[in-house]
């Protein structure tokens, strides 16, 4: 038996929760009946109305709902009881219209719980307060909403604030339980609301709260505020609880914009009643609003289309249902037939201000068919703007209208102070105050309407400080002859100066001052009690000017200084003018294009004082570093400098000496050579030249490898390194001035080539001629020792009267090839397969061509010996 209880219990604990996942959204609202048992008592109709996805698979709604009443600021209850659910409602949209493309379904159960109390006025109120676990699955706004709970909750306003306060109804929300919203498409959501005490209302955005937990479900009482709000997702918040792009109307309550992705959205909407200028409560709504993957074909416009600053506006339909073919557009000009359009997206200058009714006919005389019409408002000259007497913390700023319109009246203003610690930080009345109980900066917003429609926005950042502006001027000098010299403060307070011979008033914004010696003043401004700040200026009492202006010097032509006098004026003037940048600084540059004395005034007040210098001009020297030059690799070249008295050359490694006029150069490769000329005419500063000295490559001679022919075979030359050239001797030679002469030998000979380059470098290369008396012949040695010590080491056919070598092969006694070549002068080195063959005898064959373009073939037998 005792098994089975331990089940069941495990059981009910596991399915709680899975049942608890239900709530799609709540609202706690209360009407005032009425005086209760007392004048000083009150009746209340206390509703609750919970909502529930008609297609949830977690519980039902509760039978009983319990309601829990606080004092505002106490954590003790004066009411906590069970209400019995009163009724329940399900609204379904039964027949979405025919042109929603691909509609979604909704449903919602509504239960209503209702009680009446009675509750004495006190001077702070009442909390209302339901709490139960827990919201639906996977709400795209909220960080792990399966496990997040609810609290639905309104105020009873008490007497502090407005004595009138307990006499109040909650406001009534338009809102339609049953809208379509469509993912990534454009709506408006009228949550606005009335109020039966025609209290003035403003709406926002808020944090929904979290409530009961998954471990307890259902609190026996709810908890006394504060209230924790629910977490999050990234790109979301309190006051973007459907993204960037979505916003609401704080005058109105209409939420729009665009869409976000498909998901269902937890909503919360604040809506603030003010009663003779003073909140009185902050009424909420919860719900989770469904955005489906759905269009709707229908022409719609925001209501109004304005432009408060020019004449064009630009229109285009909120839908964009792929149901939507066509569109015919009218602009409302009674007096054009221009004023027309067939663009999905027109754009329209309208000639006059005024209201014009613009009409929207979208798939005309097509299915799905429909009508918007908007007004376009022109009324071009609205500004917003506004004034801020700054104080400090804990004193109240005060914020003056100072908006402008060429049309209409203004009538409409919505302060938001930027205090982001707190949710009454707004204000509607045209000029307002408010305190601020932390420094830091703060952007405070202003929409200003007009009774045209305009609406412009605006926002200031405004600092605050625990103590307020102060700025005074500098310390500053005078002369005993000015008498008086008057002070400015800038800031906002009343004033009070101290210090000696002060003229007249000392609590001034400017007081006028007459020290006749050096005097600190000190200001103090106040703002109000312990808003003060405190400044000193301290004034100088001088009775002549002292001032040098400078020493006497020279610059190089061309060059500008620095005119830096010493001096304890206030104000100065050079003369003359034309050269300097600055006349009337204390310190300034000039560029003077011949000597010139310069002259300034330095003043203080009437005091004045003058002096000058003069600045001698030297012109620069006549640098020439010479001409450019060419010269051998290897070779020394003098380089000549004009221009000065003494040279400084770089880079000097390849110099005898830096410092000679005409130094010796030995560059090894192509050098520009820099020279710093000085002289003694008083221009402190060098001039440079740069001359180049290009170095010729080293000529690289080349009159070819010695070569064997047969006697009246003609031998082409080939010498290469050079663009001249000469052989030595001519003999036999077609012409000895080429690089390729031919020649018909009848004996051995030597060829020595001059190869020159430009510049007149050059440089020698030998080519041996050995003549043969027999026909073109091969030789191949009969034996080779390719021991590696340089002789005899290669099996090389030598050629006589040979051209060309078509193939040298040798083969070993298996017939195997062991060695290939067509190049003449190539080898076998008696390496095969990388390893050296041992002695014994190799076949070789050998295929050449003569001068004569005849083939010559052998083949023969050659000893390899280690």
């Amino acid at each position: 038996m005792k098994k089975q209880i331990t089940l069941f219990f495990i059981l009910l604990v596991s399915v709680l929760p899975a049942l608890a996942k239900h709530i799609a959204g709540g609202e706690m609202t209360y009407t005032y009946l009425g005086t209760g048992s007392s004048a000083t008592r009150g009746q209340y109709r206390i509703t609750l109305k919970l909502y529930r996805d008609c297609d949830s698979d977690g519980a039902q709604l509760d039978e009983a709902a319990r309601i829990t009443i606080y004092p505002t600021g106490s954590n003790f209850f004066v009411f906590n009881s069970d209400i019995i659910q009163d009724r329940v409602e399900t609204v379904r949209m039964s027949k979405p219209d025919a042109c929603i493309n691909n509609p979604p379904e909704i449903c919602y159960q509504i239960a209503y719980y209702n009680t009446t109390v009675e509750l004495d006025f006190l001077p702070n109120g009442y909390v209302v307060s339901y709490q139960r676990c827990c919201r639906v699955d996977d709400i795209f706004n909220i960080t792990r909403s399966t496990d997040v709970g609810v609290t639905y909750t309104t105020s009873i306003p008490g007497t502090a604030d407005v004595a009138t306060g307990p006499a109040n109804s909650t406001p009534v929300f338009n809102t339609s339980d049953t809208v379509i919203i469509c993912s990534n498409n454009y709506f408006t959501y009228d949550f606005g609301a009335s109020d039966a005490d025609n209290d003035q209302l403003e709406f926002k955005f808020a944090n929904a709260f979290d409530g009961g937990t998954m471990e307890w479900p259902m609190p026996d009482t709810a908890n006394a505020p504060p209230y924790k709000s629910v977490a999050y997702n990234f790109g979301f918040s309190a006051q973007s609880p459907l993204g960037s792009n979505v916003t609401i109307d704080p005058i109105t309550g209409f939420i729009s914009g665009v869409a976000p992705v498909q998901g269902v959205y937890a909503l919360t909407v604040t809506v603030i009643e003010r009663r003779n200028g003073s909140i009185i409560n902050i009424h909420r709504k919860d719900l989770h609003l469904q955005v489906s993957n759905c269009s709707i074909a229908k022409a719609e416009l925001n209501s109004n289309y304005i432009n408060c600053e020019g004449s064009t506006l630009t229109f285009q339909n909120l839908s964009n249902s792929p149901l939507i073919k066509s569109y015919n557009w009218d602009f409302g000009i009674s007096t054009a037939v221009d004023d027309t359009s067939i663009l999905a997206s027109p754009s329209y200058t309208f000639s006059l201000p005024g209201d014009y009714t613009v009409r929207l006919i979208t798939n005309k005389n097509q299915q799905c068919s429909d009508t918007a019409y908007a007004t376009a408002k022109i009324w071009p000259g609205f500004v917003a703007n506004f004034n801020a007497i700054q104080t400090c913390v804990g004193v109240p700023f005060v914020f003056a209208d100072s908006s402008k319109t060429v049309y209409g009246t203004l009538n409409k203003w919505h302060w938001d102070f930027g205090d982001a610690s707190v949710s009454t930080d707004t204000s509607s009345l045209k000029n307002s105050s408010y305190t601020y109980l932390t420094k830091g900066t703060y952007d405070v917003t202003l929409i200003a309407g007009s009774d045209r429609g305009c609406l412009d926005t605006l926002v200031k950042s405004i600092l605050v400080d625990d103590k307020p502006y102060l700025k005074i001027s500098g310390d500053t000098i005078m002369c005993t002859q000015d008498g008086a010299l008057r002070l400015n403060a800038i800031g906002t307070g009343t004033y009070q100066w101290t210090g000696d011979n002060i003229i007249g008033s000392s609590t001034v914004q400017n007081p006028l001052v007459s020290p006749t010696v050096p005097t600190r003043y000190n200001v103090t401004v106040t703002q109000a009690p312990g808003c003060i700040n405190i400044a000193s200026v301290f004034v100088d009492v001088r009775s002549f000017v002292s001032l040098h202006a400078g020493n006497d010097t020279t610059i190089c032509l061309g060059d500008s200084i620095l005119l830096n006098p010493v001096s304890d004026g206030v104000s100065y003037a050079w003369t003359p003018i034309s050269t300097v940048t600055s006349p009337t600084l204390k310190k300034t540059w000039v560029r003077p294009a011949e000597t010139t004395r310069y002259s300034v005034q330095a003043k203080i007040g009437t005091c004045q004082a003058s002096d000058g210098f003069v600045v001698t001009t030297v012109p620069y020297p006549a640098a020439n570093a010479g001409l450019d030059m060419l010269i051998c690799f290897g070779k020394q070249v003098q380089l000549h400098a004009s221009g000065g008295l003494q040279y400084l050359w770089y880079p000097y490694g390849t110099l005898d000496d830096n410092t000679l006029k005409d130094p010796i150069a030995s560059p090894i490769s192509t050098t520009s050579y820099v020279v710093g000329v000085f002289d003694n005419k008083g221009c402190p500063k060098p001039v440079y030249d740069t001359v180049l000295v290009e170095v010729v490559p080293p000529v690289i001679a080349n009159a070819g490898n010695d070569t064997a022919v047969v006697i009246g075979q003609p031998l082409q030359l080939n010498a290469q390194g050079g663009q001249q050239f000469q052989w030595l001797p001519p003999d036999f030679l077609s012409n000895a001035g080429i690089a390729n002469p031919i020649a018909r030998l009848n004996s051995d000979i030597q060829y020595i080539v001059k190869v020159s380059t430009r510049g007149g470098c050059f440089a020698y290369d030998t080519m041996n001629v050995k003549v043969y008396k027999t026909p073109p012949e091969i030789f191949v040695p009969t034996a080779f020792t390719p021991n590696r010590d340089g002789l005899n080491d290669y099996l090389i056919p030598i050629p006589v009267g040979i051209i060309s070598i078509e193939y040298f092969k040798v083969y070993n006694r298996y017939g195997e090839l062991v060695f290939s070549t067509s190049s003449m002068g190539k080898g076998w080195n008696g390496v095969y397969k990388g390893r050296d063959q041992g002695n014994e005898s190799f076949i070789w064959q050998v295929l050449g061509k003569d001068y004569l373009g005849k083939p010559l073939y052998k083949k023969g037998e050659s000893t390899l010996i280690r």
